[in-house]
């Protein structure tokens, strides 16, 4: 499939089926009434992790990059926070908040999440940020996912520009790991031969400067329509990252 056929299944029907999946995160297994839960985790400040003393095992908290792709059945709870099972993993491996766009992952300790890197991703989806997630376009072209992640991994950390024109959350996704997303920051400034990219994994705290051919052709198809529809108008500070919280 080349990048126009792509582009056009995601803005056309497709994008039908990516927004399902985010409504599904919202309200799949959520009992509101009376979840079945078959763990009562207590925090241990000392290790900052969620104890199952009963099988023990420590949930340690996930970086703020790692989403759940599908939530499930609600399992286990904590004081007033009910956590659910994340599909294709085991309940003893990951768990994670309720998903509305914000959210956490807790993982047992014992099996690390891997990294961007390590999770060999080949594809992303491509998002709009905010309240409301809506997928625009789907990359699934190998050497623009793989050079993406060199280009995050190695690229000099430079300072997260204040003045960014566009901002796009990017998904990427692994055959490997379908229950879960690592989610980093889009931002774009400047036009024509000025235009620069970021990208910023909010968990590691590195912004990248990424060679905009990278994207070419995928993010506009050779033009500027797309950016005249994504154009949000909001700039980026540290203090505006969404943090996990258990209020």
């Amino acid at each position: 499939m080349n990048q126009t056929q792509t582009r056009k299944r995601i803005r056309g029907a497709g994008v039908t089926a990516l927004l399902l999946v985010f409504c599904m995160l919202s309200f799949s297994g959520c009992d509101k009434k009376s979840p079945k839960i078959e763990a009562h985790l207590t925090y241990d400040s000392t290790s900052d992790v969620l104890l199952d003393e009963e099988r023990g095992i420590a949930y340690a908290f996930a970086s703020v990059s790692y989403e759940p792709a599908y939530v499930g059945d609600a399992y286990a709870d904590w004081e007033s926070t009910v956590l659910y099972q994340v599909k294709g993993f085991s309940p003893k491996q990951l768990l994670t908040e309720e998903w509305t766009g914000v959210g956490g992952l807790l993982y047992n300790r014992e099996n690390p999440l891997p990294s961007l890197e390590a999770l060999h991703p080949d594809e992303i989806y491509v998002c709009t940020s905010g309240m409301a997630t809506s997928c625009i376009l789907q990359i699934d072209d190998a050497k623009v996912v793989s050079d993406a992640v060199y280009y995050l991994q190695n690229g000099e950390n430079v300072p997260l520009p204040e003045d960014g024109e566009m901002t796009l959350s990017m998904k990427f996704l692994s055959d490997d790991y379908e229950g879960i997303y690592y989610n980093v920051l889009y931002i774009e400034r400047g036009e024509g031969d000025e235009r620069q990219v970021f990208l910023y994994d909010r968990g590691e705290k590195k912004c990248a400067e990424i060679p905009y051919a990278v994207f070419d052709g995928w993010m506009y198809g050779g033009d500027d329509e797309l950016a005249g529809e994504l154009s949000t108008g909001e700039t980026l500070s540290e203090g505006g990252e969404l943090v996990m919280s258990f209020d």
